[in-house]
């Protein structure tokens, strides 16, 4: 990375001031109001044809992942007969969506299970299949059709299943499904392929992974059908947490979990998102219960994990099957507690709230390398074992980070993700200590300036760690290089003291209903951004080249999760600042070639000097469509473009809040 790395303030607010830094936004709880603009942001860009839906994929036609033969999991429980919860009042049961209210834990009742002094009272729930088809109505034949197949624990064998729709809806789920996997599972590599079968796998799991499958299809008829197989999984996660507190130990009910919250993040709905909000403490404090997060994770578990000699290649193998097995189950947990934390770093990161997961629960272990995890037999895992480290330390490892040493080719792509959401939250905390430092706050101003070191040190560290992703060669380390660069980047953007937070106020007072209230703190965040801008115009040109690499990443190869649209949408709006409020660069300067911000420089020394030599003295620079950024009226251009990007995610609702707030900008400046 071009430059010398600092996380030095550009200048600290002037005493009397208000500082911006304790005015964190809730982006998901952003309602935007109707500023009577008749033209559609959606239709900036040429949309592409929709394909066709596929045609139904009949029992023969199911891919090997897709087995008719059910293999029963020993943990996962569904009852079959009509179950019962539990109260200590005698109201009555008046809703679906029904919580748990008693754990199956079978241990000593001393010193806080008080259940046993009084027995509680009993309620009947209704069947799992009578809640679903109240709530899906008679609205979508063929989501009628797939509630009546998944209101059991697992799906039926089709050879069985005598419905004349059988075949279809089946279809219906294998394509969902395979949606699922080729546009999602790298994103969050929960699921081991190799083992998965579609008929030994809960349905509660399936119905979450068909639903984010939906979202990310490109017909129109599949966005709409993901909305209803939400609506089926908020009552199958309530009913089946009511029913038996047992599944609250089972890992495919959490993934179920975790993979519909994370739905919910970037749906747009504010009510779906609250209720996501929620229920990360069931997911979080489930994964403590089970030994996964927490102190003991550090401990006892992860160091017994992975100690287990296994035979040699000529010894029997069918004890050398039954060893993957138990390491893809043992693994298996470890990957659902780093993709509840990395789910945790999106919903702090959205909302400006501190996440639920600290980093003292976090596994000892990094997830292992990908083609481990992909390894298709034993044999396979065997020999690559010996060739890869199967559990990295997460400590060993970021020390290394953090020291600049080499990091082993071993660590997996994931894993490496993983750690710069690790520094990325280091980063966050620190800055929380400084706004609980303000004097608004509880005025401690030895803490203000006092980690200044400390950021430099994560800064450098998040740059070393990208500049050891930047040449992947497939689309899973395509996506965590893209992934952790958007972080990298963001992160020196939201550790530039307050900047960030002057430039969200201003775009809050835009998408104002009454703007009036706050134009004094507008014009003084303005004066923020000129002065910062302005007396550190080095660092100022910094910050700008991040957040033109932002944009460069996701132009380049577009990652579709809701975190991710976040980064991109204050990328732009950084960019857009700086246009309005930064020194002035005409392009005809001298008759100097602007230069290209969002082109990557990690491999490339010549356009790495370039960018160092513009750093240092400054002229015109331009990114996408826009030649240079310094002209005037380039606002209108950077959203237009900004909208354009935003548009490959409209399935996303949360990218269609963002993109209206900049089509506001198109319209009325910034």
């Amino acid at each position: 990375m071009p430059g010398n790395e600092e996380g030095v303030p550009l200048t600290y607010p002037i005493s009397g001031l208000p500082d911006f830094r304790t005015t964190g936004l809730d982006w998901l709880s952003v309602d935007m109001p109707n500023f009577g603009l008749n033209s559609e942001p959606w239709a900036i860009a040429s949309i592409l044809n929709h394909p066709s839906t596929q045609s139904p994929v009949s029992s023969n036609q199911l891919g090997s992942g897709f087995n008719t033969e059910r293999i029963t999991s020993p943990h996962f429980q569904h009852p079959r007969t009509p179950p019962t919860a539990t109260s200590r009042t005698g109201n009555s049961v008046n809703s679906h969506n029904l919580h748990p209210l008693e754990s199956s834990y079978t241990g000593q009742p001393w010193p806080f299970d008080q259940a046993r002094d009084s027995p509680p009272h009993r309620y009947s729930l209704p069947p799992l299949r009578d809640i679903l088809r109240s709530t899906s109505g008679n609205r979508n034949k063929r989501l009628n059709s797939l509630v009546s197949f998944l209101s059991d624990g697992y799906l039926p064998n089709l050879s069985s299943v005598e419905d004349i729709n059988a075949p279809q809806v089946f279809g219906d789920l294998h394509r969902l499904l395979d949606l699922y996997f080729s546009r999602f599972h790298d994103i969050q590599p929960i699921i081991h392929r190799p083992t998965w079968n579609m008929f030994s796998c809960p349905t509660i799991l399936l119905t979450s992974m068909a639903c984010v499958g939906a979202l990310l299809s490109d017909d129109e008829q599949d966005t709409e059908l993901s909305s209803m197989l939400s609506e089926i999984c908020l009552p199958m996660i309530s009913w089946l947490g009511a029913t038996d507190g047992g599944n609250y130990r089972d890992i495919s009910y959490l993934n179920a979990l975790c993979l519909h919250q994370i739905y919910s993040l970037g749906s747009g709905n504010r009510q779906l998102y609250q209720n996501a909000d929620r229920s990360r403490g069931v997911l979080i404090g489930s994964l403590r219960g089970m030994g996964l997060l927490g102190s003991s994770s550090w401990g006892i578990m992860d160091e017994t994990q992975d100690s287990t000699e296994l035979p040699g290649a000529g010894n029997d193998m069918g004890l050398l099957n039954r060893q993957w097995l138990s390491w893809v189950t043992q693994e298996h947990e470890r990957r659902a507690a780093w993709a509840a934390f990395e789910y945790d770093c999106s919903l702090c990161t959205l909302t400006s709230r501190r996440g639920a997961i600290d980093l003292s629960e976090l596994p000892r272990k990094l997830p292992c390398n990908e083609s481990l995890w992909g390894a298709t037999s034993a044999q396979a895992w065997l020999a690559l074992r010996s060739h890869l480290s199967i559990s990295p330390s997460l400590s060993d490892t970021l020390k290394d980070i953090f020291s600049g040493k080499q990091i082993s080719n071993s660590l997996g792509t994931w894993a490496r993700r993983l750690c710069s959401q690790v520094i990325g939250r280091l980063l966050w905390d620190l800055k929380q200590l400084e706004v609980v430092a303000m004097p608004e706050h509880f005025g401690l101003p030895s803490l203000l300036g006092a980690h200044q070191q400390s950021k430099k040190l994560l800064l450098r560290s998040l740059n070393h760690l990208l500049g050891s992703m930047s040449s992947p060669s497939n689309t899973p380390e395509l996506i965590s290089y893209n992934i952790s660069g958007l972080l990298c980047n963001y992160s020196h953007l939201y550790a530039a003291e307050d900047i960030m937070d002057a430039i969200v106020y201003i775009v809050r007072h835009h998408i104002s209903q009454d703007c009036s209230k706050s134009l004094y703190n507008v014009e003084v965040a303005q004066m923020r951004l000129r002065s910062a801008f302005t007396q550190d115009a080095h660092k100022g040109r910094m910050l700008l080249w991040h957040a033109a690499q932002i944009v460069g990443i996701a132009n380049e190869y577009l990652v579709s999760a809701p975190c991710e649209i976040m980064r991109v949408f204050m990328a732009y709006i950084f960019i857009l600042a700086y246009s309005t409020y930064g020194p002035r660069f005409a392009s005809s300067a001298n008759d100097q070639v602007p230069l290209r911000l969002d082109l990557p420089c990690h491999e490339n020394t010549s356009r790495k000097r370039s960018v160092t030599d513009w750093v240092g003295t400054g002229g015109p620079a331009g990114l996408g469509s826009i030649k240079n950024v310094f002209d005037d009226g380039c606002a209108s251009h950077l959203s237009r473009d900004a909208q354009v990007l935003m548009q490959r995610l409209r399935c996303w609702g949360l990218a269609g809040k963002f993109c209206k707030i900049l089509h506001v900008f198109e319209t009325r400046g910034f």
